[in-house]
């Protein structure tokens, strides 16, 4: 039996169920479709019904709430020269990551006090994503790193990552973000920030 595929970048179990009402073998037409190429497996119940998606919009579906961030954000921003092979993103959830098709994601955990600050929607693409700010990336990133103790450790740091920016940084979402992950990285690059006037007004 022919059926034809809703017209949707992403199908969930709920979409499919609709879509293969009127078959039997559910679970053997959709691994037809996949070894066809007509489903990407994007993770367990979910599928792609095309290959030409920016795989950072798919982070989101894949395992959410979650926004991408990190090394993918700050190279989405011109921030680092390094194409990052993997899609980062953070979620308040548990630490996961997932295999499929179109690459690899890996999820990461954040306090939920620095979730919200300085999280934007890309709509560029069909599908629309959340995407860190150039600050909250460089934020999130650095929040990893242990053992700082000065100004000077974040500057090595930030030789060593080959951060460059042309627009300030945002003071609101620096000054927040140091509060809410309560880590001395953030808070030294709060403080580097202001001692080498890269923040906005």
């Amino acid at each position: 039996m022919q059926i034809s595929l809703p017209q949707e970048p992403i199908l969930d179990s709920v979409r499919m169920e609709d879509a293969l009402a009127g078959i039997s073998d559910r679970r053997g037409k959709i691994a037809r479709l996949l070894e066809a190429g007509e489903l990407i497996s994007l993770r367990r119940g979910l599928y792609a019904t095309r290959r030409d998606l920016d795989p950072r919009s798919l982070a989101g579906p894949i395992y959410g709430p979650s926004y991408v961030s990190f090394e993918t954000a700050l190279s989405w921003h011109g921030m680092i020269p390094e194409r990052v092979s993997e899609v980062l993103s953070a979620t308040i959830r548990r630490a996961a990551s997932f295999e499929n098709g179109f690459g690899h994601f890996r999820y990461i955990a954040v306090p939920k006090r620095v979730f919200p600050v300085g999280v934007t929607r890309v709509s560029q693409g069909e599908v629309p994503f959340l995407l860190a700010s150039p600050t909250k990336a460089l934020a999130d990133r650095i929040a990893r790193e242990p053992g700082f103790r000065s100004i000077a450790d974040v500057g090595r740091w930030i030789e060593g990552m080959r951060v460059e920016w042309e627009e300030p940084l945002s003071r609101r979402q620096l000054a927040d973000c140091a509060e809410g992950y309560g880590r001395p990285a953030v808070r030294w690059l709060l403080r580097f920030a202001e001692k080498n006037h890269l923040l906005d007004s």
